[in-house]
């Protein structure tokens, strides 16, 4: 019941707008003195506002199935199974020809990668034991970056790491606890922690996004459980880094290598130089950040797909600054950035590849290091 003396809330055009072109990069949360946790007030603001939204029953039936296909691991195989044949039967290619089509067809064709999923054997170590790892898979990566995933199991092993990749995971929640869906986010945290709960060893991330949702439940919650597994989780580039240097040898690679720096390691995750730190591992790398002040790619999630016209604008800097380049490598460690950005290369005829960082590190991973350096 509305308080006595308290205004009608105005779920105005003008409300909505507002509230929908905030990207949730964190930047004012990252720099605000007073330190208000602005991303979780989103949150809860978004939950309020949802019931109250005209949406068509197109639109709300496509959220609904989305959100509840990547919230479940035996759908998001599925999922990966179509994408798969989707991308070698031809039809992606096809569908980015075909006159006539939906604008928000292609666009999400476009986002669609083509690189290969990566060498999927097990890797012997180079070096001694160093314990054990968890790998998070996630719903983005299961779907769209097995080559990432493949690359953190074959650079954790070389460099002597066990690695665990629990069969029960799933999606780590960070759409639906941004989309107003804050219960499912729950259950899904629920089900992750289960999964990961045979041992207490780190729990390593591929994607910035993610990671910066795990590590963040702590925050959400006073769950001792949750905390406990809040600790565990740590993006893989960072674990590294804080690892000792490790006893083994890299191939040189002299070029220039544009990298993006995701607004969730800069802002949320304060992590920014551990893709710079981890790289400086290669010898003779020249790395050079795209956006050295900051700023979004405009990927932020599902805003790509909800916002495509801003989300384009806040991406053209990036393209140009990269088509006018030399280099033949990007890189990003979370993989909706990836996906937009690639997409704007492919836009402009770009043959530049765009990878994770522990892509090249694993391409790149030559032997023990005999001087012990």
């Amino acid at each position: 019941m509305q308080a006595i003396g308290q205004p009608q809330a105005q779920y105005t055009a003008g409300l909505f707008r507002h509230l929908d072109q905030c990207l949730q990069c964190g930047a004012c949360e990252a720099m605000c003195p007073s330190s208000v946790p602005f991303g979780q007030l989103m949150d809860s603001a978004r939950v309020v506002i949802e019931p109250h939204r005209q949406r068509s029953t197109a639109n709300r039936v496509m959220r609904r199935l989305a959100l509840q296909i990547i919230a479940s691991p035996r759908w998001t195989k599925t999922l990966a199974v179509l994408l798969k044949a989707h991308r070698k039967s031809g039809l992606q290619w096809l569908t980015g020809k075909a006159p006539g089509l939906p604008a928000a067809v292609k666009r999400l064709n476009r986002l669609l990668p083509t690189a290969q999923a990566g060498n999927p054997r097990a890797r012997d170590p180079l070096t001694e034991p160093q314990g054990g790892v968890n790998l998070f898979r996630g719903c983005a990566g299961s779907l769209f970056d097995q080559q990432t995933l493949n690359a953190s199991r074959r650079l954790l092993q070389g460099l002597g790491y066990r690695v665990n990749i629990p069969e029960q995971q799933g999606c780590c929640g960070a759409l639906h606890q941004h989309n107003g869906d804050p219960a499912t986010a729950a259950r899904l945290a629920d089900s992750n922690r289960r999964a990961f709960s045979a041992n207490n060893d780190p729990i390593l991330v591929t994607a910035s996004g993610c990671t910066a949702h795990l590590t963040e439940a702590k925050n959400r919650c006073d769950d001792e459980a949750e905390d406990s597994f809040a600790h565990r989780c740590n993006d893989v580039l960072h674990f590294l880094c804080r690892q000792n240097r490790p006893k083994v040898r890299f191939q040189p690679f002299e070029e220039t290598v544009a990298v993006h720096i995701p607004c969730t390691h800069r802002n949320a995750l304060g992590q920014q130089q551990d893709i710079l730190n981890t790289l400086r591992w290669i010898p003779g790398i020249a790395p050079l950040v795209i956006n050295p002040g900051g700023g979004c790619c405009g990927a932020a999630g599902s805003y790509m797909l909800s916002q495509p016209e801003l989300s384009q604008r806040l991406r053209e800097p990036l393209i140009d600054t990269l088509v006018h380049s030399d280099t033949r490598l990007l890189l990003s460690s979370n993989i909706g950035c990836a996906l937009h950005l690639n997409a704007g290369l492919k836009e402009r005829g770009s043959t530049i590849e765009v990878l994770h960082p522990v892509v090249l590190l694993e391409r790149l991973l030559a032997g023990p290091d005999e001087h012990g350096t």
